[in-house]
């Protein structure tokens, strides 16, 4: 597997990592899919689950596996945990390691000026002390926000960046802006929603002709060190790892990104090219409401919706996201449904 250097950090990391957060529940698939990635010659995974009784089951299995990862370590996030909350985890993180170390101590969902004004710099004060103790050694951010995210990277705070990075985002000026400003500042920069959470394989149920092949290619074709593809089991980490023999033929997105509004014709990739929003209604994340409430209940999906500070009521159906979406979707159909869902 290739590998590329992640940043300044100066650790080089295979091209493809692990994201964890969609894996089928016991111990066994989490072994089998850790074995495959370092079998393939990768390393860097993305541990996002921060909660004393994951650790309590999962731990061992990371420690078998550990001298050939690269982890990072998450924070807690500053839109649902407290400092305390988040440290007090971190601490159950690192001993569950086995190492009492990270590699990267990764502050989680920092998508608002608030937080990042806020929670970061509070959480960093707190990060730094673990560098010093030689507990951490870098320091990231996730985020979906892209001024919070060019904001965190020019600051010179953070040495490595998680953000989606996918074909929705080709051409999209921002994004490319953002990705300069990480080689510029030396930032490493890992690819989540390389797939952008699976909807770009169907349309209604129908394959729509992208691949994980053409995802990754296209990926990998920026400043990108690693993504983290974050597969439900063992067929989907394999899905992934047939990158590594496709043809060029096989990984040439090219044709496919001619061919994104066809392929994609009504179905929401919360691209968020529909804003802005005359009464800053944050239209995506509705749509993305939507499909979640889909695949589980109002009741996990209200909190989040409430996070948002937002009265999607206050639509008035002005049709200005309609007209700029580039894939034909019924969004006022789709912001009715979260005013009924949410109140």
């Amino acid at each position: 597997m290739e590998q590329r250097q992640l940043g300044r950090t100066g650790r080089d990391v295979g091209i493809i990592g692990l994201g964890t957060e969609h894996l089928e529940p016991g111990p066994e698939v989490l072994d089998r899919v850790l074995g495959m990635l370092v079998d393939a010659g990768g390393n860097y995974v993305d541990l996002l689950y921060v909660k004393p009784e994951y650790w309590e089951t999962y731990g061992a299995v990371y420690r078998t596996h550990r001298a050939n990862l690269v982890a990072a370590a998450h924070w807690g996030d500053g839109q649902r945990f407290d400092l305390d909350y988040c440290q007090a985890c971190f601490d159950g993180m690192l001993a569950a390691l086995g190492s009492g170390y990270a590699e990267v101590a990764m502050i989680a969902v920092i998508d608002t000026q608030e937080v990042w004004d806020g929670f970061v710099q509070q959480s960093l004060e707190r990060l730094w002390r673990y560098q010093e103790q030689g507990r951490v050694g870098a320091i990231g951010m996730s985020g979906h926000d892209l001024s919070v995210a060019l904001e965190a990277v020019q600051s010179g705070l953070i040495d490595v960046l998680m953000f989606p990075v996918n074909l929705v985002g080709y051409g999209n000026e921002g994004d490319a802006a953002l990705y300069q400003a990480c080689v510029e500042h030396d930032v490493g920069l890992v690819a989540m929603k390389a797939y952008h959470g699976g909807v770009l394989f169907t349309v209604d149920g129908r394959p729509s002709g992208i691949t994980p092949a053409h995802c990754l290619s296209y990926v990998y074709s920026l400043p990108v060190a690693a993504a983290v593809p974050g597969p439900k089991n063992v067929d989907e980490m394999q899905a992934t790892l047939r990158y590594l023999e496709a043809t060029a033929e096989e990984k040439d997105y090219g044709p496919v990104v001619g061919d994104l509004p066809r392929l994609l014709h009504g179905k929401c990739v919360y691209c968020h090219h529909c804003l802005p929003c005359p009464v800053d209604i944050p239209v995506g994340w509705m749509m993305w409401l939507v499909d979640m409430t889909d695949r589980g209940t109002v009741e996990e999906a209200r909190p989040i919706y409430e996070s948002f500070h937002t009265d999607v009521s206050s639509c008035t159906e002005c049709g200005e996201c309609v007209a700029r979406c580039p894939f034909g979707v019924d969004i006022m159909a789709g912001l009715r449904k979260v005013a009924e869902l949410f109140g």
